[in-house]
């Protein structure tokens, strides 16, 4: 069972972790998002995706179910292009512009971090919705959030590290 400390600390590491996030989407150079090694692994843009849908389906659907006003928040075609599962492409007319991207992210991100404020120690403690095998409770699938974001934050600064920038911090 979460404790109001838990979760107090688990709210500040998510939105320290949106806080960084943030900055480094901020200060990004127009030509690194698409920027794929020659592996063709991944790239920024995709990466930004990813946390976008992930953070919209850990932080909010699997709390709260999904809403009729969730449309309006996140376009459609983010689960297929971001959830998992899915594979970065070198074709960029199949994503959103860098800007645009910033923009979803944000509005996202400003939605989570205003109902994270909202849940309750006894919602958390409900099981996940739906079912996961990593996440038996909501608040186990909070826990998680940040760590996953930074994890995908660390694989942005090694793309933008082997586009020959210095890191930012």
């Amino acid at each position: 069972m979460a404790d109001a400390a838990q979760w107090e600390l688990t709210k500040q590491r998510i939105a320290f972790t949106d806080t960084m996030f943030r900055e480094f989407i901020d200060n990004l150079e127009p030509e690194l998002w698409f920027r794929m090694p020659e592996e063709g692994v991944t790239h920024i843009a995709w990466q930004v995706g990813h946390i976008t849908i992930a953070n919209y389906g850990l932080g909010m659907m699997r709390i709260r179910g999904k809403r009729a006003e969730d449309a309006g928040l996140i376009p459609e075609s983010y689960s297929a292009n971001f959830g998992r599962g899915s594979v970065p492409s070198s074709d960029q007319s199949i994503y959103p512009s860098p800007e645009r991207f910033v923009e979803i992210y944000k509005r996202v991100n400003d939605q989570l971090l205003e109902e994270i404020e909202t849940y309750t120690l006894e919602q958390l403690d409900e099981p996940s919705l739906p079912e996961h095998p990593l996440f038996k409770t909501k608040f186990d699938t909070l826990v998680f959030l940040p760590y996953h974001a930074m994890m995908h934050l660390g694989q942005m600064g090694l793309l933008r590290r082997l586009a020959g920038k210095a890191p930012l911090r």
